[in-house]
């Protein structure tokens, strides 16, 4: 059996031997009894999801994400070395969840708060640096 690629999806076999799909940016799972893959259910569930994510990505002026797309558009991201790049994404990635903050609310306690809780979760080293590259962006707009 052939196995295709749909960019955005995962598409594997499982433990057991079972056709698994996935979006990978949202990590909902495609149906495979349903709409088997090729077929124009599937193709049609693929773009479903596509769709809706493009619709979740555009960021309303004035908040932290539309701030994080025009920075990523920017020259300045740009002329990073790749692997500055990428840490700076797993940041992003991080930050993903507060993208509608209003940048007005970014005071000094509100990211040091912010700072705690990704120390929380992660470690020190990640917290701070999630405030550095906050301090970037910052500096950047």
């Amino acid at each position: 059996m052939t196995i295709i690629r749909v960019k955005g999806f995962k598409i594997f076999n499982d433990q057991h031997g079972k056709l698994r799909c996935y979006h990978r940016k949202t990590g909902e799972p495609i149906n495979l009894e349903k709409a088997p893959i090729g077929s124009a259910a599937f193709l049609a569930e693929c773009e479903r999801l596509t769709s809706l994510m493009s619709v979740a990505d555009t960021s309303r002026p004035g908040t932290l994400g539309n701030l994080i797309d025009k920075y990523r558009a920017g020259s300045a991201f740009l002329e990073l070395a790749e692997r500055t790049k990428s840490d700076y994404q797993k940041v992003f990635d991080y930050l993903a969840p507060i993208n509608n903050t209003p940048l007005t609310r970014f005071t000094s306690p509100f990211i040091v708060k912010l700072r705690d809780k990704a120390e929380e979760q992660r470690k020190r080293r990640f917290a701070n640096y999630v405030k550095q590259v906050l301090s970037v962006l910052f500096s950047w707009g």
